[in-house]
């Protein structure tokens, strides 16, 4: 462990040492044992304070990223990355995303609800060409393919792709005629992989922007594959207050899992040509929610 450098890392490096933050040392390094292991949100504040405040008495927190190959090979590996579980069984875990019991399932129905009351609201009914951002496994994907919608859905992890085509052979053996596609590709180049798919009615980011490299160049990206008078939906993206409840995980996973504000994501949407931005929920307050936010591009082409 590198020496403190100010009192402040000091009296961090003491206090993360101390019998105080004792119960939280045990449950974080039992956590790096097994990524799943159950714990209460008491129990989650206590091995995130821990993981804190030993990572800042090291320099390490606030977190910074200026390795992007790095990063990416991190995304990319996060199956194998996941302590206490297989590969196999992470990817047999993700076969069933959303699926995951009734309080993950409950969750996951409410935004895929709130999500296809946005689309709705923004005009993009059943039959319109979407891009998923971060698909993931491709649940989202696969959900608003039996929407009605025709869905590419792009993910750094190869992995994530073969999950998704999964998903998709699963459509066409029920003989479904909305196309469910997926493809490679870091959030931060999309615009260039789907060059020859583009442009699309909507771009959608749902709970990935916060693990991009580069979230303003993400967007940047996702605007350039919209149709003049397309919409960039950011769906459930987490507020600044997200870098320190996710440290945890960040740490144990690798990844990144920062939080944005409504200022920062309202200034770049703007910088990037999209200047009818609509604030869908909360329309009042953002300390503590995340962000459902859309912002429409030009109704003529830039050039």
């Amino acid at each position: 462990m590198p020496p403190p450098r100010t009192l402040a890392h000091q009296f961090a490096h003491r206090l993360a040492e101390s019998f105080l933050l004792a119960p939280g040392k045990r449950l974080f390094q039992a956590n790096q044992q097994n990524y799943n292991l159950p714990l209460s949100k008491l129990g989650k504040l206590q091995a995130g304070g821990y993981a804190i405040l030993r990572d800042y008495a090291d320099g390490l927190f606030p977190p910074t990223f200026d390795d992007q190959a790095r990063a990416y090979q991190a995304e990319i590996s996060f199956y194998d990355a996941m302590a206490g579980a297989s590969k196999q069984a992470n990817l047999d875990a993700h076969r069933r995303k959303p699926f995951w019991g009734t309080e993950a399932w409950s969750q996951y129905s409410r935004k895929f609800g709130r999500l296809l009351q946005s689309l709705q609201s923004l005009g993009l009914a059943p039959g319109s060409r979407l891009l998923e951002l971060g698909c993931g496994c491709g649940w989202m994907a696969e959900f608003l393919a039996l929407s009605g919608y025709h869905v590419l859905g792009t993910t750094i992890m190869p992995d994530d792709v073969a999950l998704g085509q999964e998903r998709a052979r699963a459509l066409q053996a029920r003989h479904l005629t909305e196309s469910l596609e997926f493809l490679v590709s870091p959030m931060e180049s999309v615009h260039t992989a789907v060059s020859n798919r583009t442009p699309f009615d909507a771009v959608i980011v749902f709970e990935a922007l916060h693990h991009a490299f580069d979230w303003r160049q993400s967007i940047s990206s996702a605007a350039r594959c919209l149709k003049p008078a397309g919409w960039l939906l950011l769906a459930n993206e987490p507020n600044t207050l997200h870098t320190f409840i996710s440290y945890r995980i960040a740490k144990l996973s690798n990844t990144h899992e920062i939080g944005m504000s409504r200022k920062e994501l309202t200034s770049h949407l703007s910088s990037c040509g999209l200047a009818e931005i609509r604030i869908l929920a909360p329309r009042w307050d953002n300390r503590m929610s995340e962000h459902w936010i859309a912002a429409r591009s030009p109704t003529t082409q830039r050039t």
